[in-house]
């Protein structure tokens, strides 16, 4: 391989390296999250309109609770995803329900007991206790009203 073509790939794999991690950095993170960025797809409106009615508008963002926040993991997680659902939206791959991944519930459960692990200690832990997220019970915090529109769809 010639000399200038490996340092073109160097320089474009740093590139792409620098472009995802640079996803965590304060000030860029803080633009691609929150109602106003998650919002701008219009599939998400039901999601955000029920997020904004909740108390979790209070304490988090949309990337509190579905991106990781390890910086490696969280950074390629949300380049991914935001990736993914960029792609699915120009080639017209819309899904008619748009439903949380395994992998995606993972990183929410994670991120609830990341925030509520005192109360946890105290009345224990589901997946532990009971086999089950978090939102085995707490199916309604924070997008109750499209939880309930989805679930009366199906009957």
């Amino acid at each position: 391989m010639k000399r200038s073509t490996l340092i073109a790939l160097l320089v474009i794999a740093v590139a792409g390296l620098g472009g995802i991690l640079s996803t965590k950095i304060p000030f860029i993170s803080k633009q691609l999250d929150g109602p106003k960025f998650c919002g701008s797809c219009h599939l998400m409106k039901p999601w955000v309109d029920t997020y904004l009615a909740s108390d979790h508008k209070k304490y988090s963002t949309c990337g509190d609770c579905h991106i990781p926040h390890e910086v490696i993991t969280g950074a390629f997680y949300k380049a991914y995803t935001g990736s993914r659902d960029t792609f699915d939206m120009i080639f017209n791959r819309i899904p008619d329900v748009i439903r949380i991944s395994d992998h995606g519930s993972k990183v929410v459960n994670d991120n609830c007991l990341r925030c509520h692990t005192k109360i946890m200690e105290t009345v224990g832990f589901p997946k532990n206790d009971r086999g089950q997220n978090c939102y085995g019970c707490h199916q309604n915090l924070p997008h109750s009203k499209y939880w309930t529109i989805e679930q009366e769809g199906a009957k």
